[in-house]
């Protein structure tokens, strides 16, 4: 049992790799901006700072088709061909003085949309091989080792990553599915759990011993139609209104303008150190999260961190108010001059258990492996959309209401997304993904039948 947790361990690792360049483009902004208000305006800056998340959306929307049709495998494959154009091209935009603006916009939007390619697959297939009781436990200088360090480990990596056996079975390739299954679960001699396993998955997918060809458009669109049966459009919707709150608090704003925020919050410490700090601080609680997300589940964890959230910006709002005012004790302000950072650590490390990372864990759990890929990058990309909203508006929302409105408005909107996710979130802790779909086509034939009495 010890050697299948690692081997599924070893395959979360692997696979995950492939999100490090695009993800890098998050929280590159907050790094470049600094300097690159010496040569661009306030618009070209927010555009800059908007333009990966633009982009991001129609990555995960093709995201999601890529890996339904070509599978997870070869979906990983093909992000970071995109994602190492994007950083070529930024790097590119150092040296280039006289094209910088066009590259940069160029860049950010190739490397926004390898963030959105990569939304889906890795996800997707960690989801699906992993066991159910394992299930959440998975500038110049720096753009060109953006592009080549963690894009070239990850093809070879890639390698030793066998394709899913949902994706196989999905598609009718059942003896795929079993070599690739025996792997997952450290045997070669097809044991009674495999065969539990491989069995319930062809039982779900309904595998036929003819497989229709259709096209592209078509399986899209009969896959659009099937989301809209009342059975995925309920977590659909559960789960896009889970990405509102999560981009519409400031969990991933904050990453983009990370230096300004800090300065911002009256913060006297280094910001480029505060940053690090934070980053090693979320590092840390996502490995805190992999190890309690068994335990406790997805439910408390999102609420305990919308509470966090709610708490630690409200606060902060509270002190950068009473601090412009005038008002905090001299006696007082020597003690309170590391709040503001204790703050937003608290902040960031609560955010990580919950809200940030759990709408994307969420998005590949609750749907039929025929529409997961598409309904997952859909979600993901309209997760972006909103992300790209609460970035390119921030400069506007900091101009007329100042740091302390900012905070407020975040600390808000994590406070009713906190009492959403009270009302209407199930958990989904050691069940399996059959479970899980299950459950919510339950409770529609139970609402249906009350419907018709």
């Amino acid at each position: 049992m010890a050697l299948i947790v690692l081997f599924q361990v070893i395959l979360g690792l692997l696979t995950n790799f492939s999100s490090i360049a695009p993800s890098m483009s998050l929280g590159f902004s907050a790094v470049a901006i600094p300097t690159l208000k010496n040569t661009l305006n306030a618009d070209q800056v927010s555009w800059f700072a908007g333009m990966a998340s633009l982009a991001t959306p129609f990555g995960c929307f093709f995201s999601g088709p890529i890996a339904d049709r070509f599978g997870r495998r070869t979906a990983i494959f093909a992000i970071n061909i995109t994602g190492f154009i994007g950083w070529m091209i930024i790097a590119m935009a150092y040296y280039v003085k006289k094209y910088q603006y066009a590259l940069l916009l160029l860049g950010r939007l190739l490397t926004g949309l390898s963030t959105g390619l990569c939304s889906a697959p890795a996800t997707i297939y960690m989801a699906e091989v992993s066991s159910s009781n394992l299930r959440g436990d998975s500038w110049g200088t720096i753009s060109l080792i953006t592009a080549t360090l963690p894009c070239f480990g990850m093809f070879f990596a890639l390698y030793l990553v066998p394709e899913s056996p949902s994706w196989l079975v999905s598609k009718n390739r059942l003896q795929e599915a079993k070599t690739n299954m025996c792997k997952i679960f450290g045997s070669t001699t097809y044991p009674s759990q495999v065969e539990s396993e491989l069995d319930s998955l062809i039982k779900t997918k309904g595998v036929k011993n003819i497989t229709v060809k259709k096209s592209v458009l078509q399986q899209f669109i009969r896959k659009i139609k099937y989301l809209l049966k009342p059975q995925c459009l309920r977590p659909f919707g559960l789960v896009l209104t889970y990405f509102f709150f999560q981009q519409f608090s400031g969990t991933f704003v904050i990453v983009f303008y990370a230096i300004d925020i800090v300065k911002g919050a009256g913060i006297t410490l280094d910001p480029y150190l505060t940053i690090v700090i934070i980053g090693l601080i979320r590092m840390v609680t996502s490995v805190v999260l992999s190890i309690i997300s068994k335990r406790f589940g997805r439910r408390p964890l999102s609420i305990i961190s919308g509470t966090g959230m709610t708490i630690c910006m409200l606060m902060l709002a509270v002190y950068i108010l009473l601090d412009g005012q005038g008002q905090i004790l001299p006696q007082f302000q020597g003690t309170l001059t590391y709040l503001p950072l204790t703050l937003l650590i608290l902040y960031f490390f609560t955010s990580t258990l919950g809200f940030l990372p759990l709408p994307f864990a969420l998005a590949a759990e609750v749907f039929p492996t025929k529409i997961r890929g598409t309904a997952t990058g859909l979600l993901s990309g309209c997760g972006y959309m909103f992300n790209f909203i609460t970035v390119k508006v921030y400069p506007d929302m900091f101009d007329k209401m100042g740091s302390h409105g900012v905070f407020f408005f975040y600390g808000g909107v994590a406070l009713v997304g906190t009492l959403f996710i009270i009302c209407f979130l199930p958990e989904t802790k050691g069940k399996s993904l059959q479970e899980i779909q299950e459950y919510f086509g339950d409770r529609q034939k139970k609402s249906d039948r009350e419907e018709e009495e």
